[in-house]
């Protein structure tokens, strides 16, 4: 599953708009659409994100921050 699927995927087993969940960890609506939507479909520009804010994700929103960052559940 490629970043943008794992976000979507907490997003919607969360109940929360994509507003709400940039809100929530601090970044912009739009940043948060170029990395789960299909902008920018033929480059990796924008489409990762730091370990910074996969653990913050994590922290907020109770998932793994090595599975966010990567798709792996290890440490």
């Amino acid at each position: 599953m490629t970043l943008a699927g794992r976000l979507n995927q907490i997003i919607e087993e969360q109940h929360i708009s994509k507003t709400e969940f940039a809100h929530r960890v601090g970044i912009t609506k739009n940043y948060l659409y170029i990395l789960t939507g299909k902008s920018r479909a033929n480059t990796n520009k924008n489409k990762t994100i730091s370990p910074i804010l996969a653990k913050l994700i994590a922290l907020e929103f109770g998932y793994n921050a090595n599975w966010i960052l990567n798709g792996k559940e290890e440490s």
